[in-house]
């Protein structure tokens, strides 16, 4: 039964931290995991639950719960299931009183996917199929291939030996473009990743935005020679004509979006040409209505979609649509606390893909049993 008049009776913020090992990109260092839990109750008794967090990213969640108390009494009285419209009054609506985009936007998404969680349950389907659900399975990449201290050639050698073996990865990605580290180094690491996968696996670099133009040039040259098969954030996220530029000069896929919150700014990439992959972000941008916009714009410009992010969160959008190529994944070696943070555990199978769970809503849940550990507010 749908019920079309419930409402909204309290949202409430939880945010928890723990120590995880340091390990750092091109542009940031990052300590402590944490994790923002939303959760929006409603007068049937129907709950959902999103979340920020649970990637590799270190982010000042403790902010997050201001933004959930400014938002609260926009919110109560509201209709979950109206998901497009709580966007347009807690998104667009705000805008002179809390800017158009940043840790607001990722409140907001919050929000948006604890309302999705309860959409699905109330429909008794999962967000995967009422995004559209087109792909029961689909491809996974690693995220890793990190700085961290002590690790040099051989340590990343051995992780990238462990992600093909033992996960049955095919399709890694590595770090490049601390500038410690310089073109040199980096272009050994590629070297290296590259002998140690073979031929058959998909090769992937991320420099967090960490380059400008001639240096981002520089690297597409020497990239090529490695097969690599898409060059992640090279440039600052609005230099939309340094993204024209260089993917216009390599035959590398240059691969970017997972910092953009707007319709504006994806819809500008793609009339850049500056991208043939985003990497749009259900946490970052408000959440699935909007993400769902951006993956349908990049299919109207032949563009696919591999979503960054907290995996559990971003299956239900990157699979939900053909041209949905990869989703990140985040391995327990880049957060201990992975191993058991989210049930059903998300397992990649035996030829690197994983299979889409049909629960109805998000179709992931937290262990607040281990949570709860780390509570921090």
């Amino acid at each position: 039964m749908v019920f079309i008049r419930m409402k909204i009776t309290q949202v409430t913020s939880e945010v928890f931290e723990w120590d995880r090992p340091t390990i750092w990109n091109g542009h940031h260092l990052y300590g402590p995991g944490r994790l923002h839990k939303v959760t929006v109750f409603t007068d049937e008794g129907v709950n959902g639950v999103g979340w920020n967090g649970g990637t590799a990213a270190e982010r000042p969640l403790g902010l997050m719960t201001g933004y959930i108390d400014y938002f609260r009494h926009i919110l109560i009285g509201k209709n979950p299931l109206d998901t497009s419209d709580i966007v347009s009054e807690l998104g667009d609506n705000q805008i002179k009183i809390l800017g158009p985009s940043g840790l607001n936007t990722q409140a907001l998404a919050a929000i948006n996917i604890a309302c999705w969680d309860i959409k699905g349950k109330v429909e008794g389907k999962s967000v995967h199929k009422m995004l559209g659900g087109v792909q029961d399975r689909i491809k996974t990449y690693i995220a890793g291939g990190y700085y961290a201290p002590g690790k040099g050639l051989e340590e990343l050698r051995d992780e990238l030996l462990y992600n093909v073996e033992e996960l049955h990865s095919k399709a890694v990605k590595i770090k490049i473009g601390d500038p410690k580290a310089g073109i040199a180094l980096d272009m050994k690491r590629v070297e290296m990743a590259r002998k140690t996968v073979g031929d058959s696996v998909d090769l992937m670099v991320d420099a967090n935005c960490a380059l400008d133009l001639k240096s981002s040039l520089e690297f597409a040259k020497e990239l090529e020679q490695f097969d690599v098969y898409w060059f992640e954030e090279p440039l600052p996220i609005h230099d939309y004509e340094g993204h024209s530029r260089l993917a216009e000069s390599t035959s590398i896929k240059i691969a970017t979006g997972e910092n953009g919150y707007t319709i504006a700014h994806f819809a500008t990439l793609l009339e850049k040409k500056g991208a043939s992959v985003l990497n749009v972000d259900v946490t970052i941008c408000p959440g699935y209505d909007v993400a769902l916009k951006v993956a349908n714009m990049a299919a109207r410009s032949g563009v696919t979609i591999a979503p960054h992010g907290c995996q559990e969160l971003q299956l239900s959008l990157a699979a939900a649509v053909k041209h949905g190529e990869f989703l990140e994944y985040y391995p327990t070696e880049v957060d201990p606390l992975r191993s058991d943070m989210f049930y059903p555990k998300l397992v990649l199978d035996s030829d690197g893909f994983v299979t889409v769970p049909d629960r109805p809503g998000i179709g992931f849940e937290l262990n607040m049993d281990l949570l709860n550990r780390y509570r921090v507010s």
